[in-house]
Order: C-alpha cells, then structure tokens, then sequence
C-alpha cells in the first residue's frame, strides 16, 4: 500500500522533515491518500467530510516540525487520522449526516446482483451495520474500524491508539459482541 516498505515510509518522513522536499512529501501523499479517506469516511459517514479530514490529516504532517517515529509511519499516520476524526466528532455543532457514504467513499462500487432485492436487502444491511457502528464508544470504533476494516494488525492499533494489545483486543470483541446485538435487534424487528 505504501511508497516503499514501511522503513522506508518513516524513512522518507523523516528525510521531509529535515529537509522540507515536497517531491517526498508527494510520495507520502499519493500512498496515503485514499486509505486515509476511507478510514475518515467510515470514521463519519459523510464523503465530503472526509475529504476535509483527511486534507487536515496531511496538512498536520506536512507541518510537522520533528519525526522521531515510535512506530512505523502507517501507525503515525493513522494515528493523526484518528485524532483529527475524533475531534471533528466531538465538536458540539457536529451535525451528523450520510450523504451516500456506503457507495462512495470505500472506493468500492456496490456489489452487482442480477436480482434487484438481493443487492437492495444488501444496501439495507450495510446501512445497518454502519448505523450500528456510529454508536460504538469512541475507542471500540477506533479499534474496529483499524483493524476489522482497515487490516491493520493489533500492535499497530495499540501505538497507534496509545493502549495495549490485549486493550484493542478486548475493544474489538466488545465492538463486535454490540454490533451482533444490533443485528440480532435488527432481525428480531423486522420479523415482529
């Protein structure tokens, strides 16, 4: 996914830092781009606002003064990511909206079905699960989203969360354990 390996990537941040070229930066830049406005995107379920995010994601790193990575860059980034999504989410005028998020900003077209109710019960189904995934606590979203949905690996999660291993871990399973709830939920309604 990166410019290089992930060495590399710190590697290029810092050589940026010190010297301030924009052709490394660029390269940071085009690696990074649209995972970060994935990851913002399902952070807040609103395509538009993600773009923003994640221009403020890359505005913080070009700004950055000093790089001394305590993790790989992957992490650093995702953790500026993170800090940026969270506090867009706990500004007191944040109004929530969806505006065709599913479709869009995953960067993945919708499945094709050759049956019209199987893709539409699909479209419902994704609503759901992101619905359900706006109400988890800050953290357990943070860590679901990392590493069920971005694939990043658990130590990374933990530095870039700031926690620990078995912390993320047991985040993700709480995150899960609620989201099945909400689907139990969600089936239960729809029959009674």
């Amino acid at each position: 996914m990166g410019a290089g390996t992930v060495d590399e990537e710190a590697q290029l941040m810092a050589e940026f830092v010190r010297t301030r070229d924009r052709r490394m930066f660029e390269r940071l830049f085009q690696a990074y781009r649209r995972p970060i406005v994935a990851y913002a995107g399902r952070y807040v379920r609103d395509a538009q606002l993600a773009e923003e995010l994640a221009q403020e994601v890359f505005v913080r790193v070009y700004k950055t003064k000093r790089y001394e990575p305590d993790a790989t860059f992957k992490t650093w980034i995702y953790r500026v990511a993170t800090n940026v999504c969270l506090n867009e989410l706990r500004r007191p005028e944040r109004r929530r909206t969806v505006r065709g998020l599913d479709d869009k900003i995953a960067g993945e077209p919708a499945p094709a079905s050759a049956r019209p109710d199987v893709a539409l019960e699909g479209k419902r189904l994704g609503a759901r699960l992101n619905a359900a995934i706006e109400k988890l606590p800050e953290k357990q979203r943070a860590a679901f989203l990392l590493v069920r949905m971005e694939g990043l690996p658990h130590d990374e999660v933990a530095r870039t969360l700031e926690t620990t291993v078995p912390s993320v871990k047991s985040l993700v399973h709480r995150a899960l354990e609620a989201l099945r709830k909400e689907a139990a939920f969600a089936v239960e309604g729809e029959r009674g």
